[in-house]
């Protein structure tokens, strides 16, 4: 059996979600011949690493990250810090040899995680970043869909990741909300990502973005103010090389969401419709079925993809119980993981990331400019 040491560099809302994640491949994926150590947790704050010690029996715990990296006995380490923390900390873990399982987005901005890309490109360890939501069933179907050609020539797309968070204006900023986070970071990266993923990356981008308040509340008093506050919303149209066009949302000011990105792909021969919030079923429409009295099979057909993972995933729980957000980390971890004990490259890796970031910087360039960008997506890093 390989034991794969793990620490996790960063306590709030993903540290704990990576580490769920690694305690519950074990339990979900039957007969593996490696499993995942939770040896050390790291936060700057002593309550943080002290809470999460109790939660999840962390024998070990610091406040500096550096001492994490210099221990022989962590092989893999989860960096969930705030945004622009990751390029110092990615770098040294990659220079120390460790495997990087990053936490998106890779960076605050092109240029930081074009530094991290390179520092991957020479580095030992693998390395993978957190793009969870590829990693149910029913998107893993949907890619499987694309790749067949089943949707023939792309016609037009959209997704569209809505949230609900940032209307209260009295709900205190955390860095999300301000200069280094924003809603194309945030939310729009899940949503590029899976476009990207299904049809190829686009030659052009036009983006708007929207700033709800000008003053939000800060944690500890006093306002964050004007440039200070990133965007709450931004939409973005974006043409693939073969002229098709589709549009991208991400939005943290609509107000009845919870968590809900909507995929939609068209093409010639066929159709694709996703819902994060709806996650057990992926609604397919094959175009080349013929028309018939009353419709004959015609029509979006649901299919019921739930939680059938393939081995050694889906025995429990079982396959056709309905999935969770969660379960989709579980996969993504189990991914990372399987690779580090049996060889071979995890997806999406540092370079995939560091490629989505460049057209997020893009995005915002055109949004400040309020004119279309070229989008090279062939540029080397």
């Amino acid at each position: 059996m390989k034991t794969i040491g793990y620490a996790v560099i960063g306590w709030g809302f993903m540290g704990r979600t990576h580490a769920q994640s690694a305690r519950n491949v074990p339990l979900y994926y039957k007969g593996l011949d490696f499993r995942p150590e939770l040896r050390m947790v790291c936060s700057r704050r002593r309550e943080s690493v002290e809470e999460a010690q109790a939660a999840f029996g962390f024998p070990e715990t610091s406040l500096d990250w550096r001492e994490v990296l210099a221990r022989e006995d962590i092989d893999a380490v989860s960096i969930c810090t705030p945004n622009d923390l990751h390029e110092e900390i990615a770098i040294a873990a990659l220079r120390a040899g460790k495997h990087v399982y990053l936490d998106k987005p890779v960076a605050a901005d092109y240029p930081s995680a074009r530094r991290i890309a390179l520092a991957a490109r020479e580095a030992q360890g693998l390395h993978q970043v957190v793009f969870n939501d590829r990693f149910f069933p029913s998107t893993l179907r949907a890619k499987e869909i694309c790749e067949a050609g089943l949707l023939g020539e792309i016609t037009q797309f959209t997704c569209r990741y809505l949230h609900s968070g940032s209307v209260d204006p009295n709900r205190p900023a955390g860095w999300k909300q301000l200069a280094g986070g924003g809603v194309l970071n945030d939310l729009a990266v899940h949503a590029l990502d899976l476009v990207t993923w299904m049809i190829g990356w686009p030659e052009s981008v036009f983006c708007a973005c929207n700033r709800l308040y000008d003053a939000r509340p800060l944690p500890g008093g006093g306002q964050a103010l004007g440039e200070d506050i990133a965007e709450d919303h931004a939409v973005m149209t974006l043409r693939l090389p073969s002229g098709a066009i589709g549009t991208v949302e991400a939005s943290k000011i609509a107000t009845g969401a919870n968590d809900e990105m909507l995929l939609e792909i068209y093409g010639t021969k066929g159709a694709i419709r996703w819902n994060l919030m709806e996650p057990d079923w992926l609604w397919f429409y094959d175009n080349t079925l013929p028309d018939a009295v009353y419709g004959g099979m015609k029509g979006f057909t649901r299919i019921e993809c739930v939680a059938r993972y393939g081995a050694p995933g889906g025995s429990f729980l079982p396959s056709k119980n309905a999935i969770g957000w969660d379960r989709a980390h579980t996969h993504c971890m189990y991914s990372f993981l399987e690779k580090i004990a049996h060889g071979g490259t995890p997806e999406p890796s540092i370079f995939h990331g560091t490629k989505l970031q460049k057209l997020i910087d893009t995005a915002k360039n055109s949004a400040a400019a309020g004119a279309p960008m070229f989008f090279d997506a062939s540029d080397p890093f």
